[in-house]
């Protein structure tokens, strides 16, 4: 089976005993919803709207006092979940969200709901940090997940 970013983040998730996360379905993750669903160890909980799962998650990790994750689509999901993220800061929650991003090689060329997410979330998170290649996936991930009171942005994958 070929290791690609969802799956190795899938596993990452894993081993850092994260047990649900909260997303709204979307075509820009689809692949790491599908590498949840398999695993069948992390609960995978759908919600209606991004900025509702962006509560959720930062609810998560207020109440359970480690990270809670969320993933979000591209563009209009991402955008969506912006206020949970400047709550969670301004609150100090962690929080770790994930967020699609267009393929590789389209990256750069203006495609459809494409971000530069370090620029757009300078002012809401701590950290962001992009996975573009699937060697980069667990220690990226690992890094923002063994960080506390941190929010991080986990993005780039496809």
């Amino acid at each position: 089976m070929t290791q690609t970013v969802a799956r190795l983040l899938a596993e990452s998730l894993e081993v850092h005993d994260v047990d649900q996360v909260y997303c709204v379905p979307g075509e820009s993750y689809v692949g790491l919803t599908s590498a949840l669903i398999e695993k069948n160890s992390i609960r995978v909980i759908v919600c209606r709207h991004e900025g509702g799962a962006g509560f959720m998650a930062v609810a998560d990790g207020r109440l359970r006092d480690r990270a809670g994750v969320a993933l979000v689509s591209r563009g209009p999901g991402l955008s969506n979940a912006m206020v949970s993220l400047h709550s969670a800061y301004h609150d100090a929650t962690p929080v770790v969200m994930l967020i699609g991003q267009v393929e590789r090689q389209d990256f750069g060329r203006l495609a459809l709901q494409e971000q530069n997410y370090s620029r757009l979330l300078s002012d809401v998170t701590k950290l962001v940090i992009e996975v573009n290649e699937p060697e980069q996936a667990s220690t990226r991930h690992g890094h923002a997940s063994c960080r506390r009171r941190d929010q991080t942005i986990s993005t780039g994958w496809q």
